[in-house]
């Protein structure tokens, strides 16, 4: 049987807790705007409410986990005795010594069973959130020790909180940030959480990463753990191709998305790290219309006139251009794509020239556009 099958056996037959994941009716709803901090609406359930909902039906099997069995580590550490009484008698004889002197009991260990990684690098967590066990997530988040333990990444370093974004489940990622794990590690791609919620257009996986912590939110979490320092957010961390969060939300177009990350001060004006794009040129690449609008239009610190590496503004890529956005590019100070000023004559007294010179920067384009659909 494997550790996944295992764990569901034991979720199935020895927790009150569905296949799926936890209704909206058991889940309060976590609703945030560029004015609200965040905090979640309503409350989390208790913990006597959770322990009461994931019940023991049954004694447990001899070999199973029970994860409702309540790691309390100070409680734990407090019960601890000492064996042999003599042990602090200098005077006693070592031989007399058949025992550690300290004796723990399988509760003691069960939080280190909870976080022990397996042959992928999974933990129950991982497995937990991947499985869509709502409920036992929590729980986990509650039995942790400490943070670090919501930062263990499996074979492909995804933190849990990579795999909560990834399935696209903001309750989870909220958990988890206010439990004090990592808002930004990276995995195998260099992406991070934001990376991937951004790249969903996950606007509601997005506010749980970006909007800062209540200390309400952290007393109805009831961690085991006493407050520990939250980490920054790095708005403009690149992945292992260049990219930014604003990067991979312009390349598919999540215009939701990169409004709230501008809003929370990201750089819209980042250039990615292999030709030096900004969100404008991929929405002239994309041909997208409605986001360079919006970027023209709502974002005040965007710099229209941006070259990448190679020194070419969005409207020297070589891409078509709609001519709304080239007139608001072009009375931006925008460069042009030819080498003279005829394209600004104007069209009552167009020439010949004009017009073939025109026409030679549309070949052009066009020839560029099958190049990069042929690298592609």
């Amino acid at each position: 049987m494997s550790r996944v099958d295992l764990f569901r056996t034991i979720f199935q037959q020895h927790l009150k807790v569905p296949d799926d994941a936890v209704s909206e009716e058991k889940c309060t709803v976590y609703e945030s705007s560029t004015i609200d901090s965040g905090f979640i609406s309503g409350e989390l359930r208790s913990e006597e409410k959770i322990t009461e909902e994931l019940q023991v039906e049954e004694p447990p099997q001899e070999n199973y986990m029970r994860l409702d069995s309540g790691v309390d580590l100070s409680e734990s550490f407090s019960g601890l005795h000492i064996k042999n009484p003599d042990w602090n008698d200098l005077s006693c004889a070592k031989s007399k010594i058949a025992e550690p002197p300290v004796e723990t009991t399988a509760k003691d260990d069960l939080w280190k069973e909870y976080f022990q990684q397996d042959e992928d690098g999974d933990t129950f967590l991982h497995l937990a959130i991947a499985e869509g066990f709502v409920e036992a997530v929590l729980a986990l988040i509650r039995k942790a020790p400490h943070p670090l333990f919501l930062d263990t990444p499996n074979d492909n370093a995804q933190t849990p909180i990579h795999l909560a974004a990834a399935k696209q489940n903001w309750r989870i990622v909220r958990w988890l940030v206010v439990a004090g794990a990592k808002p930004c590690p990276r995995n195998i791609r260099g992406d991070s959480p934001l990376h991937i919620a951004a790249r969903n257009g996950d606007l509601r996986c997005c506010k749980a990463i970006t909007d800062p912590v209540q200390e309400q939110e952290r007393i109805a979490l009831g961690l085991n753990y006493p407050k520990q320092p939250y980490h920054e957010i790095n708005l403009d961390q690149w992945n292992y191709e260049g990219q930014t969060c604003v990067h991979v939300a312009a390349i598919e177009g999540h215009i939701d998305v990169l409004r709230h990350l501008v809003w929370y001060g990201a750089d819209i004006n980042a250039r990615e790290g292999r030709q030096g794009y900004t969100a404008l040129h991929y929405s002239i690449v994309r041909g997208d219309e409605r986001l360079a609008h919006f970027l023209l239009s709502e974002c005040t610190k965007l710099n229209a006139d941006a070259v990448t590496y190679g020194g070419n503004s969005a409207l020297q890529l070589g891409f078509p251009v709609p001519a709304t956005i080239a007139d608001a590019l072009r009375s931006r100070g925008v460069p042009s794509p030819f080498s003279t000023d005829d394209e600004y004559i104007d069209s009552d007294s167009e020439s010949e020239l004009t017009a073939a010179a025109a026409a030679s920067a549309y070949e052009n384009s066009i020839f560029v556009r099958n190049l990069v659909d042929a690298s592609a």
